[in-house]
């Protein structure tokens, strides 16, 4: 708020300096009575109609994915760099699967097991056929009993091919199983975006990388609570950050943060102290909204770079619409004062 009062104190200055205004007890005080206004309608517009980030802590964000389990398995190698920004598909790191690799082939060796019990069994049907088509032709001289047991068998071998074939399946199954667990060694990036710092080297047993989608980066601001029930989703807003000093970003309120730390209620057993109680909520804490935005084309905004922003929330009246000129202002002198952050 202090900033765009700086532009007010200088045309003052001027004015007595140039002897327009002449610096007599009765000017001295509509000045200072007229800047104690316009700072009181500057303090009101912000807390209210005009929301403006006063603590410069609005920051760019955006969601990640947590690559691979953080501890069990061990990395063989990794492919990627820091910073690297990767395509949907690559190739980021691998894992050893020596266990997947030894029961891959263990199933495999099961599986022929079973195609050759098959095909022993079939030979063995074709064998018993023939027998019993041997004692078929022979009528009253061979024992019925014989033709009997044959048949029996016959069953029986056609069971165990069944299940055989049934033992296939299974196999099959497991197979598929191992494969796709195979597979998952190779770490791939989900989506398009871009890592951070390479925290992991080849043969570390602990650790794995986050990847952040850049294609839904947003923007989240603090606001006081007095501007709760005046902010609504789709307003307009105005952001911007150090790593573009001077440059204004447009955006609008995706939603607000219903529930902060502060709201959090512990799953233990157990009353909370009084103390701890005040001491979490003493000062006014305020809450966050997330404004969601498109990157300009040719701009990379940096994920994690802080700034300022406000908000055009519900007046209660049109008329007083005017006020957002206050807080466009705000936010574009801090912007021009981001300069001087790097000094």
């Amino acid at each position: 708020m202090k900033e765009i009062m700086l532009p007010y104190i200088l045309v003052c200055w001027i004015l007595v300096k140039l002897g327009v205004v002449k610096w007599t007890l009765r000017n001295a005080t509509i000045i200072v009575a007229i800047g104690l206004t316009l700072a009181f309608a500057l303090f009101t517009a912000h807390r209210f109609w005009s929301p403006a980030d006063l603590t410069d802590s609005t920051t760019v964000k955006a969601p990640h994915a947590v690559l691979s389990p953080l501890i069990g398995q061990e990395v063989e190698q990794v492919f990627v760099e820091h910073n690297q920004v990767v395509k949907k598909g690559d190739l980021i790191y691998t894992l050893r699967s020596v266990d997947t690799e030894s029961q891959m082939i263990g199933l495999d060796a099961e599986k022929k097991a079973a195609k050759a019990e098959i095909l022993a069994l079939t030979h063995q049907i074709a064998n018993d056929e023939k027998n019993l088509d041997r004692l078929t032709q022979l009528g009253d001289f061979s024992q019925e009993s014989e033709r009997d047991n044959l048949r029996t068998r016959i069953d029986t071998t056609n069971a165990q091919i069944a299940s055989a074939n049934a033992k296939i399946l299974s196999i099959e199954a497991q197979i598929a199983t191992a494969e796709w667990q195979n597979e998952r060694r190779e770490v791939r990036a989900p989506f398009d975006g871009q890592l951070s710092i390479s925290n992991i080297v080849d043969g570390t047993r602990v650790g794995n990388m986050h990847l952040y989608n850049t294609n839904k980066k947003f923007v989240e601001m603090r606001i006081a609570d007095q501007t709760y029930r005046g902010l609504k989703v789709g307003q307009f807003a105005e952001f911007y950050v150090n790593a573009y000093p001077g440059e204004i970003f447009r955006g609008r309120v995706h939603s607000l943060t219903t529930g902060t730390g502060e709201a959090r209620v512990s799953v233990m057993n157990g009353s909370q102290h009084v103390r701890q109680h005040v001491g979490n909520n003493m000062n006014n804490h305020g809450r966050t909204i997330v404004i969601e935005f498109d990157e300009p084309e040719g701009y990379n905004i940096p994920i994690g770079a802080t700034g300022s922003g406000w908000v055009s929330a519900t007046k209660p009246h049109p008329m007083l619409g005017f006020m957002d000129i206050i807080g466009a202002a705000t936010v574009r002198l801090k912007s021009y004062k981001a300069y001087l952050s790097a000094l």
